[in-house]
């Protein structure tokens, strides 16, 4: 089994959003290990908008095997970009 590390699964998170969702994420919000299972947010952009703080954005949760591969995502929430967690 490869081991990755937070690095790692960020890029891989980045070209699995890409496939999955054919978007770039606006970012990476939050990466955690859970035993061998990575959880992964995102942030991807729905509507633009401007002012770009009125920007409307999706956040999706994503959950990797130790290799990076995706097992399954949800979307979390919308929220515009000036909004504070």
């Amino acid at each position: 089994m490869n081991k990755m590390n937070a690095i790692e699964i960020n890029k891989k998170a980045c070209e699995s959003i890409k496939e999955a969702l054919n978007v770039n994420p606006e970012s990476i919000c939050a990466i955690e290990k859970n035993g061998n299972e990575w959880r992964v947010e995102a942030e991807i952009l729905e509507r633009k908008a401007v002012p770009n703080k009125f920007d409307l954005l999706k956040v999706f949760e994503f959950k990797l095997d130790g290799n990076g591969k995706v097992n399954s995502f949800k979307l979390l929430r919308r929220k515009q970009r000036g909004d504070l967690d």
